[in-house]
C-alpha cells in the first residue's frame, strides 16, 4: 500500500467478508491470527510497516493485509484466512478481492497470483472515498473532491438561500468535504483554486458558475472577523498545518 523502491517489493490486498454476522468478534479473532502470524520467521513485513509491526489495516468489513513481495509471506496470510473461513464459515469474496505489488518482478507476481487466486489490483484505488496511490497524486484524480462539493450546492440551488445562510453551509457542509482530503493528501495549487472557486461562486451566486463578480476578494473572507473577514480558514494554510503533524 505504501510506495517502496524496487528492492523492496511489497503486497497489500483487501478483504470483503461476506455474510458477516458477529462482524467485532471475527474481525478479533482475525486480527489475533494475523499478529500470530506476523510473528512467523517465514514472514516479511512490508519494508515500510517493519519498524511499528503492522501487518494489517481493518475498518468496518474491510482489511488491508500488508507484507513484503515474497510467496512465504503471502501463503502465510492465505493460510490464515483459510482458517478463519473454516472457523467462522465466512468465505472470501475473490471477485471483490485484489492484490497491488510494489517493485516484485513478473514472475513472482504470476507465482502469487495464482497462490492466491485474486486478481491483480492497480493504483490508484478508493479506500474511505479517497484515492490511495504510491505516488503524489494527480489534478486529474482529485474530480472526487469537486464533484461532492457541486452535487451538494445543486441540492441547495433553486432555495433563495441569503448570504449568511450560503456562508454556513460553506462553513459547515462544503468545508467539512475539503477538510477530509486536507488532513490526508497535500493538495496541488490548481485544485485549491478549484475548491475555492466553488465555495466563492456559491458565497455569492448561488451555484457553482459565475454570473457576477465577487464583491469582495477570497482572501479578505478568509481573514478573522476581529479583521473585517468572515473568518473562513485559508484552505493552503490549513493543509500545510495538517501535513505538518
Amino acid at each position: 500500500m505504501i510506495p517502496c523502491k524496487s528492492s523492496f517489493p511489497c503486497i497489500g490486498f483487501p478483504r470483503h467478508l461476506v455474510g458477516v454476522t458477529s462482524l467485532l468478534q471475527y474481525k478479533i479473532f482475525i486480527r489475533m491470527q494475523l499478529l500470530m502470524d506476523s510473528q512467523q520467521p517465514d514472514f516479511h513485513y512490508h519494508p515500510k510497516c517493519a519498524f511499528h509491526h503492522i501487518c494489517h489495516l481493518a475498518f468496518a468489513d474491510d482489511i488491508l493485509l500488508l507484507c513484503r513481495g515474497d510467496r512465504s509471506s503471502v501463503q502465510i496470510f492465505l493460510e490464515q484466512l483459510h482458517v478463519f473461513g473454516r472457523t467462522s464459515g465466512l468465505n472470501i469474496n475473490a471477485g471483490k478481492s485484489f492484490i497491488y505489488f510494489g517493485g516484485v518482478g513478473d514472475s513472482l507476481k504470476q507465482h502469487i497470483l495464482q497462490d492466491s487466486c485474486f486478481s491483480e489490483g492497480s493504483f490508484p484505488f478508493k479506500y474511505l472515498k479517497v484515492p490511495l496511490s504510491p505516488h503524489r497524486l494527480l489534478a486529474s484524480q482529485f474530480p472526487p473532491l469537486l464533484h461532492h462539493l457541486e452535487y451538494a450546492i445543486q441540492g441547495w440551488m433553486g432555495k433563495h438561500l441569503s448570504y449568511s445562510r450560503r456562508l454556513e453551509l460553506i462553513r459547515s457542509v462544503l468545508f467539512g468535504m475539503v477538510q477530509f482530503w486536507l488532513s490526508i493528501f497535500p493538495l496541488l495549487d490548481n485544485v485549491m483554486n478549484q475548491t475555492t472557486c466553488i465555495c466563492r461562486n456559491f458565497l455569492w451566486t448561488g451555484s457553482t458558475a459565475r454570473s457576477m463578480s465577487a464583491l469582495v476578494a477570497w482572501k479578505h473572507i478568509c481573514l478573522p472577523k476581529v479583521e473585517g473577514g468572515l473568518d473562513l480558514y485559508d484552505i493552503k494554510a490549513r493543509n500545510n498545518c495538517f501535513l505538518a503533524k
